[in-house]
This record gives C-alpha cells, structure tokens and sequence, in this order.
C-alpha cells in the first residue's frame, strides 16, 4: 500500500491517495470534487481510492481574509 496527497493545482483542494498494488483497478479518472480539474488517470493496473482531506477556501473568504 502507498500513501500519498494530492493537492489541486486550480483551486488548491487537498486529497489523500492510497494505492494498493497487488489488486487490479479499473480504467479512468479522478476529478477535482471542487472545480473538476482532472487530477489523475488511471490505467487500472493498480487499485486507487482517492478522498478530500481539505476543503479549498472560497474566493469570497480569501479576500475577507486578506482584508483583516
């Protein structure tokens, strides 16, 4: 089993990876739930589960943010 993060390069969403490689997977991809940014395709030679660890923050809440 590997671990890993992935983070969104568009909207910054943070999601952790695990990959089991003695079992076979199936052909795709794996979009941003945030902004659906094709994050990973998978040839399914391996088994991947992906899930969000991290909400991206809103384009409203930065600027709120930046002006405190």
């Amino acid at each position: 089993m590997i671990k890993s993060d992935i983070t969104c390069p568009q909207c910054y969403a943070g999601y952790r990876r695990i990959e089991l490689i003695t079992v076979k997977g199936t052909k795709g991809e794996f979009r941003c739930l945030h902004c659906g940014n094709v994050l990973e395709v998978f040839d399914g030679s391996t088994k991947v589960a992906i899930r969000l660890t991290v909400q991206p923050v809103k384009r409203s809440d930065k600027k709120a943010a930046v002006g405190t």
